[in-house]
This record gives structure tokens, C-alpha cells and sequence, in this order.
């Protein structure tokens, strides 16, 4: 039965007004502010330093970690605490209920669990060689947005392939592009590395190759900084060629 016509706006404005009161409830959970990491510059390290340097930046990772997962159980509380008061049936935040993890939103999208022990390495770390200017962007924005399809097709590649390599060389840095048909990869890009942990988004491949099946998304950059490569040879030097890893 409907109210009388001379009550039908305030009817329809007070239903209104509670569709709208429900509505607001349903979706004003609490934000979630994740901690910020800034990525450890290591330019100017050598090899024989760059492993230890890696180390100390994983030590600094795992703290900030920690923090993570405080934000992560203090959110969660807040978000069921919503639910209750507003009547609503828990959600499913999955990993975001046990692990660290990348994700910045929380409400959409995937919960990214980040795995500290998956590479068969220590430290166990990827890394990706790019120019200085894409790396740069990279950490600023921490994120893997700013690298062009010509490095990741579609996918994120990172390697086991680790800076401090004995026998690392731009060649065998480009060459791992190139075995995944990243053929304009050169070996002069390879200026510059960022260090960074898979997660539960990462397949491991042959040859120490994992890929991640998106670009896009929040990402901590856990270390990076410029390669220190010989010099290229000139190609008026008369001597014999030696090994560079130019060639």
C-alpha cells in the first residue's frame, strides 16, 4: 500500500536516504595505507661487494616486512569490524590473512604474496638489466610500469643471472632477453639492474628464467644500481683483443 500523495516525497526521500545510508556502508571499508620502501642504491659496489651489499638490502627488506604485515593485520581488523557493524558477509582477502604481500589496494584486485625463498640463491633474488633511465623510473615509481614491451613482452622477465656474477658480461645479460625472443634487446642497454623478490604471480622456466604474467601493479624494488662493465674496446687500438665481455 502506498502512503498518501501529499507524503510520497518524504517517502520516497527517506527510502532514498536509506538505500543511500545502506549503500555508503556496504563499501566505506577502512583504507589501507601499506608502508613504503625505498629501494637500496648499490652503484659504485663492485662484485666482489655487490654480494654483500644485496645482503644487507634483503635484511632491510625483511624489516620493512615486518611492518607490512603489521599494516595488513591492523587493516584486517578494521575491515571486519565494518562487516559486523554493517551486517555484511566477511570477504575473502586471501593472502592479505597470512603472508606479506605487494598489494597497495586490498579491495580490488589480486593479494600478491611475496616469496622469500623460492630462488635457489643467496641472497634469493631476480634481477632484471635495463638502461639507467628505466631502472630509475622503476624505482621511483616503485613499480615495473615504465619498462617497454621490448625488455617485458607482455610478462615481467627477471633472471637468477646475479650482478655479481663472475662471468656476467652484457652479452650474456642480453643474451637471456634475447632467448625469449626479445631479439632487440642490445648489449649496450644493459646499464643498470634492479633486484627484487618473485611472488605468487612468478612461474619459474628453463635457465633460470621466471616470468611474472603481468606488468602492471605495485612493486617493491628491493635493491638496484648501475653495472660496472670494462670498457668497450676501440676499434682503432691495434693491440690483440682481450676478453671484455663485449664481444
Amino acid at each position: 500500500m502506498h502512503p498518501p500523495h501529499n507524503q510520497l516525497s518524504s517517502f520516497y526521500t527517506n527510502h532514498t536516504l536509506i538505500f543511500h545510508h545502506t549503500f555508503t556502508m556496504a563499501d566505506n571499508y577502512p583504507t589501507y595505507t601499506r608502508p613504503t620502501f625505498d629501494s637500496i642504491c648499490l652503484t659504485g659496489l663492485s662484485k666482489d661487494e655487490l654480494r654483500d651489499g644485496l645482503k644487507g638490502a634483503v635484511k632491510e627488506y625483511r624489516a620493512h616486512l615486518k611492518r607490512v604485515k603489521k599494516a595488513q593485520i591492523k587493516w584486517l581488523a578494521k575491515a571486519r569490524a565494518h562487516e559486523q557493524a554493517a551486517t555484511l558477509h566477511p570477504r575473502d582477502f586471501g593472502a592479505l590473512e597470512t603472508v606479506p604481500c605487494m598489494t597497495a589496494t586490498p579491495m580490488s584486485g589480486y593479494r600478491e604474496a611475496i616469496e622469500l625463498g623460492r630462488v635457489p640463491e643467496d641472497p634469493a633474488l631476480l634481477y632484471a638489466y635495463l638502461p639507467t633511465e628505466i631502472v630509475q623510473t622503476c624505482v621511483d615509481n616503485r613499480n615495473l610500469e615504465a619498462v617497454p614491451s621490448t625488455y617485458f613482452p607482455g610478462v615481467v622477465l627477471a633472471f637468477e643471472l646475479c650482478p655479481y656474477n663472475r662471468w656476467i658480461s652484457p652479452v650474456s645479460a642480453s643474451y637471456k632477453y634475447q632467448q625469449r625472443q626479445c631479439s632487440l634487446v642490445e648489449r649496450e642497454q644493459m646499464q643498470s639492474f634492479l633486484a627484487i623478490f618473485p611472488t605468487d604471480r612468478f612461474t619459474a622456466e628453463e635457465d633460470g628464467v621466471w616470468t611474472r604474467c603481468i606488468t602492471r601493479g605495485h612493486f617493491d624494488i628491493v635493491a638496484h644500481g648501475e653495472m660496472i662493465w670494462p670498457s668497450v674496446p676501440n676499434p682503432s687500438d691495434t693491440e690483440w683483443p682481450t676478453a671484455t665481455g663485449w664481444e
